[in-house]
């Protein structure tokens, strides 16, 4: 088995990042969906394959929205950002559902992510799950923000019940 450096990050990015002894410049960052969880056992996987592995934080965490609401997809480009100073010159981004919308949405914004494997994604930018930084749920607001702008996206409807 592979060995590897596990570090806990903090600050701008945040999550654990997996580092192989010896790297092959392949940078893959997982993001969990919204149950928040860090997927370190997924990142592992990719890492004791020689890739250097982020599982992201990228809700919940210190100075973050507590609930995807209005998160800015800067996040995940700063991750990108953080594994390219670790010596990664190829990047992929695995996402499961929440996760695969923010992997999609930073693919056709981000020209150095050479690959996206997006499990369970939506075709549509939802509205926010959970309180943004300012604490509240209601008003219903984006999921996401690029440049400081909140992205289109689709309303729930707070009426809707079961049958």
């Amino acid at each position: 088995m592979t060995r590897l450096r596990e570090t806990i990050l903090s600050g701008d990015v945040q999550g654990t990042l997996l580092m192989p002894r010896q790297p092959n410049r392949l940078g893959v960052i997982v993001a969990a969906g919204s149950s928040g969880r860090v997927d370190v056992a997924r990142a592992k996987l990719f890492a004791s394959r020689a890739a250097a592995a982020l599982a992201l934080r990228w809700f919940g965490g210190e100075g973050q929205p507590q609930g995807i609401c209005e998160v800015p997809l800067e996040t995940f480009t700063k991750a990108i950002d953080m594994l390219e100073r670790h010596g990664c010159g190829r990047f992929a981004f695995v996402g499961t559902s929440k996760g695969a919308e923010a992997a999609l949405l930073i693919a056709v914004r981000d020209p150095r992510l050479d690959t996206v494997v997006a499990i369970s994604p939506t075709s549509v930018v939802w509205c926010n799950t959970g309180p943004g930084l300012d604490g509240e749920v209601w008003p219903q607001r984006s999921s996401w923000t690029h440049a400081g702008v909140a992205l289109p996206f689709i309303a729930s409807d707070p009426y809707w019940k079961r049958c």
